[in-house]
């Protein structure tokens, strides 16, 4: 054992690198023995952690050696974790000085001795990084790494990227005052680097740069660290102290004085010009996804720009030839010794003149997510999870979770929506005063899929709420596949399914069921849906037990009116100048089958009954909406336009009967307010209609849509029998107040998401 100090301990943690262990070590080697060229007392430790055979062998070969100007010791440990095996390197190193390689990489022969020297100069706490990191193997990637004094440099970069590689120096106090987080591959979570990386910044410990020094990363095709990685997310960590830590950019603010330029006054004009395009545009494009239609809101920017007045560009410089890429003298200098030690660099060498040089930027995935963090302050305990909040069925539901949890004494005052759509798409006016709203910055949008669905998974990894309700949040649904372990690492999830949409010939679709392999499912804690035909539905397809399907009867009304029938009285007559008044107040899209109507009329005016249709409702643009309209004024059938507030915004008394003849459906919220406000239902038996339509007790039912017989029968029998028109409306006032109030749906929500503690007391 010797007894003279040592500078520097270089730590090589090794797993399952086998033979790719040599070509590290000797890489190291070169630099080691560079560094103690200069003057520096060095070491070696190679920690074999949970090390398979063949990686124990080699080391073992190396630490044998006697003929090198530095020890080699061997330190073998069962850990099974990168941060834990590096822990307990520092822990063993002998040098004031601690470094870290992992088993299958390489480095610059100058990385170390210019290392050493950077961290020699100050007193001041630093860790050292390479100047280059050359990826090599399954992908070629050449990215130069700053230093956090760099003013280019924000805490919003680390939050997107890990900025430093997982190779650094510092002296050995730090190390052991700021020990790796100990990440256990199966738990998701990582890399541990990145951890260290961001909690020894917020520790006030610069992370430095040595100039022209190089470190190369292997990429493999399949396993390794950096594949693993490609679907972690960090844990937790103290966002406020990053943000003090390393401060984002500040614009230099613009002079008043300053004189509009040309550009920033056509840039104006075209502000003004988009604006006036733009309620055309919102109105011509609602039967798109919003993610297309935001498309054509940029087009129609882009269009507004163009149609501003011609300006004469100026002319064109000189085209010089493209000057000859050149490689800088350092990563030149580096490749040549290192293709001699690891020719799997070579191709990389070959091409390195040719790539981009990446550096670790913000794209707005950290603005996003910092963003979106702030906006939940401490108000977190519950979450609503929402693509918007608009005035459809779905968003009527999320509204009625969110107020319910919000007047629970578990969540009151820590109950948050989170809105991951088009900001224009939620209407703030709806949700109450004191309910929290998170709103992503829709360019979260043009990330990547991937990014996505890792910063759906940031966001709630570092909010850490107690509850997540799900309404038909597509985009936490596409997370969950792949980050569910770490979204419901303490966090309880239900998500909702009500009915399946339908596309091509009628196919059902669903976020949920469009994942094939919903291996997530076994780990959330319920499904929601609102009657039991669909319970029963989802259950047989999914193969999930019962009791992981939650069926919540949904309210409809803030308070239940007093009964007050509105469709007259037993003895009402109806003739032509008193016709009997159809209201069907739903969507005019597909799913709703509008054009059963046109059949329907045909057929009431076939057996001379005295009736009138009006619809109400958004009209939703197709290639045949206006055929479609036009087929409705040709038979009488009256489109009034589209209302908003629910019926209650609509004048019922005009009307003796409500009509669903919907293709499928969950339990429309419209039938339950129709119930409440004493109008009776002739409704089509699909999906959760039947839950709360009755036949001849609630209201009437037919055998689907195209059932144009049974939708005429059911209106003659309601027309020509006032005494079942009263029957119908009482009743069903009377199923509707029973199982559709609030104080039912708040004992409803109590029961099935009170906190993990109280239900256990």
């Amino acid at each position: 054992m010797p007894s003279d100090p040592l500078d520097l301990t270089i730590v090589i943690t090794a797993h399952s690198e086998g033979r790719l262990l040599r070509p590290t070590v000797r890489s190291v080697r070169a630099s080691l023995a560079a560094a103690v060229a200069s003057g520096w007392a060095c070491e070696l430790l190679i920690v074999a952690d949970t090390a398979n055979e063949r990686t124990r062998a080699e080391a073992r070969r190396w630490s044998d050696r006697t003929d090198l100007p530095f020890r080699v010791r061997l330190l073998e440990t069962s850990h099974g974790e990168s941060g834990a095996s590096r822990n307990a390197g520092a822990a063993e190193a002998r040098g004031e000085f601690v470094g870290f390689v992992d088993g299958d990489d390489l480095v610059s022969v100058n990385y170390f001795p210019v290392a050493m020297t950077l961290l020699a100069a100050t007193d001041d706490p630093a860790i050292v990084h390479p100047d280059y990191v050359v990826s090599f193997g399954a992908r070629s990637v050449v990215w130069r790494t700053d230093s956090a004094s760099d003013p280019e440099v924000s805490y919003r970069d680390l939050v997107r990227h890990n900025l430093w590689p997982s190779s650094a120096l510092t002296r050995r106090s730090y190390y052991l005052a700021h020990p790796y987080r100990s990440l256990h591959p199966d738990s998701g979570y990582g890399p541990e680097d990145w951890m260290w990386n961001i909690e020894t910044t917020i520790g006030g410990v610069a992370h430095l740069v040595a100039p022209d020094t190089v470190f190369f990363y292997r990429v493999r095709e399949t396993g390794g660290v950096n594949n693993r990685h490609a679907t972690s997310v960090p844990p937790a960590f103290d966002l406020d102290g990053l943000r003090a830590a390393l401060p984002a950019l500040t614009p230099p603010p613009e002079s008043p004085t300053t004189a509009p330029t040309p550009t920033r006054g056509m840039r104006s004009l075209a502000h003004r010009a988009y604006q006036l395009v733009l309620p055309t545009a919102r109105w011509s494009t609602q039967w798109l996804s919003f993610e297309a239609k935001h498309g054509i809101y940029r087009g129609v920017r882009r269009i507004a720009r163009l149609a501003l007045p011609h300006r004469t560009p100026p002319a064109p410089e000189p085209v010089l030839p493209a000057p000859e890429p050149v490689l800088p003298a350092a990563l030149a200098e580096a490749f040549a010794d290192v293709v001699e030690i690891e020719p799997a660099v070579t191709w990389t060498a070959f091409s390195a003149a040719n790539l981009a040089v990446w550096r670790a930027r913000d794209d707005g995935y950290g603005k996003f997510l910092d963003d979106a963090v702030r906006a939940v302050g401490d108000r977190r305990r519950a979450f609503v999870m929402v693509p918007w909040i608009g005035v459809g069925g779905a968003d009527l539901v999320a509204l009625n979770y969110a107020r319910a949890l919000q007047a629970s004494p578990a969540y009151a005052g820590l109950v948050t929506i989170v809105a991951t759509s088009l900001p224009e798409r939620t209407r703030r006016d709806l949700i109450p005063d004191d309910i929290n709203v998170v709103q992503f910055d829709e360019g979260w949008l043009a990330l990547d899929p991937g990014m996505r669905r890792r910063m759906i998974a940031q966001f709630l990894v570092q909010a850490r709420p107690e509850l997540i309700l799900s309404v038909n949040c597509h985009h936490l649904t596409d997370a969950l596949p792949a980050y569910s372990r770490q979204i419901l690492d303490g966090t309880r999830l239900f998500a909702t399914l009500f009915a399946f949409d339908r596309v091509g010939a009628g196919y059902p679709t669903n976020p949920i069921t469009d994942d094939s392999q919903r291996a997530y499912l076994d780990d959330i804690d319920g499904l929601i849906t609102d009657n039991t035909t669909t319970a029963a539905l989802i259950g047989d397809i999914l193969a999930l037990d019962p009791d992981r399907i939650l069926v919540h009867r949904q309210p409809a009304l803030d308070a239940l009116p007093d009964f007050e029938p509105r469709a007259g009285t037993s003895d009402e007559v109806f003739d032509d100048l008193h016709p009997f008044r159809l209201l069907w107040p739903h969507r005019l899209d597909g799913e709703k089958r509008p054009d059963v109507l046109v059949a329907l009329a045909h057929e009431l005016r076939a057996r001379g009954l005295p009736v009138v249709i009006d619809v109400w409702g958004q009209r939703v643009l197709t290639s045949d909406g206006d055929t479609l309209l036009h087929e409705l004024a040709e038979v009488g059938v009256v489109y009034r336009g589209p209302y908003s507030g629910g019926l209650p915004s609509l004048p019922l008394r005009d009307y003796h009967a409500l009509l669903l003849t919907s293709q499928s459906e969950g339990l429309p919220l419209v039938l339950v307010q129709s119930l409440l406000l004493g109008l009776p239902v002739i409704a089509s038996g699909v999906g959760g209609v039947p839950d709360i339509i009755i036949d001849g007790e609630t209201g009437l039912l037919t055998e689907g849509p195209d059932d144009i017989t049974g939708f005429a029968d059911a209106v003659g029998r309601l027309l020509h029998d006032g005494a079942l028109r009263e029957a119908l409306a009482a009743h069903g006032y009377d199923f509707a107040a029973r199982h559709h109030s609030w104080a039912e749906f708040s004992r409803t929500v109590d029961a099935a998401f009170a906190p993990v503690a109280a239900a256990s007391d």
